[in-house]
């Protein structure tokens, strides 16, 4: 029987001579079948994680919270992606057990109720006012200004919004001034609210030198009682983001790509399909197959 490998005393006319092919069909007899497998797994698997990433972006909820581009979910220990599934002031973590689910922005005290993508605009309202153990005792909280929070964010309290006045520590002045109501309730030292006019463009009578300020804006239009204060701020006000700057998502999607934002270039970019580059508004103008991992399969090549 004439050996596969015969040795090289043997005269040459006896030699079998292995093409490249059948060598290549030889080895892959000989290799173990976990080795055989790697190819494959390896293309599964960067498959399964284009598959993952594209989940991360996808429209979610959050409660009865309906989150898309340009909002997105991310968590307090995951790291930011590049590129981002938006803007990371869009960023919202969502937290909760059993059937009930709260989406905050990210690494603050606001806490997002409702969004209406038609008009750029949001429902929020601050834990510190409406979280667990605040109760009846939100007015006694309220000695802060929400716009403090909001000056670095795309983010600006909405012109139909109305301003909530607050006076803390009047060391026993009384306001002067018909707006203004005792809304102490069961605080441990007197407050006084007013519903004002517009927020931002209203103003006030002189406020006592003795006193603490503070307002928040409000969606209310009146409130007859001073019960009715820890109410309003329980319902939250009303935010808006500009309609430019974050990019024509609808767009994008028209044209087969993904919103995604860009935190190296802090721009908006078109997630194309095939390449997984980043281009413009669009993906006009390219083509590719998207998801698809191709794999070199080895064919033997028969001698003449």
């Amino acid at each position: 029987m004439t050996p596969l490998f015969p040795s090289s005393s043997q005269p040459d006319s006896r030699r079998t001579h292995i093409t490249h092919p059948a060598l290549t069909i030889y080895l892959a007899c000989m290799m173990p079948p976990a080795v055989l497998m790697l190819p494959l797994l390896l293309s599964s698997f960067l498959l399964l994680h284009h598959v993952v990433v594209d989940a991360d972006c996808e429209q979610a909820a959050c409660g009865n919270l309906t989150v898309k581009y340009p909002f997105w979910l991310g968590a307090p220990k995951r790291p930011m992606p590049e590129p981002s599934c938006g803007h990371p002031a869009f960023q919202l973590w969502c937290s909760g057990h059993g059937s009930t689910f709260t989406a905050s922005m990210r690494s603050s005290a606001i806490q997002v109720l409702s969004i209406d993508y038609g008009s750029n605009s949001f429902v929020a309202s601050d834990t510190r006012l409406t979280g667990a153990g605040a109760g009846a005792d939100a007015v006694c909280r309220a000695d802060f200004n929400v716009s403090s929070s909001l000056a670095l964010s795309p983010f600006r309290i909405s012109p139909s919004s109305r301003a909530i006045y607050f006076l803390h520590d009047c060391n026993g002045t009384e306001p002067i001034g018909a707006g203004f109501v005792n809304a102490t309730a069961r605080c441990g030292k007197p407050t006084y609210a007013c519903l004002g006019g517009v927020y931002d463009r209203d103003t006030l009578e002189p406020i006592p030198a003795s006193c603490t300020f503070s307002y928040l804006p409000a969606l209310a239009s009146e409130a007859a009682a001073p019960g009715d204060y820890t109410r309003l701020l329980k319902a939250g006000f009303q935010l808006q983001w500009a309609g430019v700057g974050f990019g024509d998502c609808a767009a994008c999607g028209a044209s087969g790509g993904q919103c995604r934002y860009s935190n190296a270039t802090a721009a908006f970019g078109c997630l194309c399909p095939g390449d997984g580059e980043l281009r413009g508004s669009t993906c006009d103008g390219v083509r590719g197959e998207e998801g698809i991992v191709h794999v070199p399969v080895l064919t033997p090549k028969v001698s003449d």
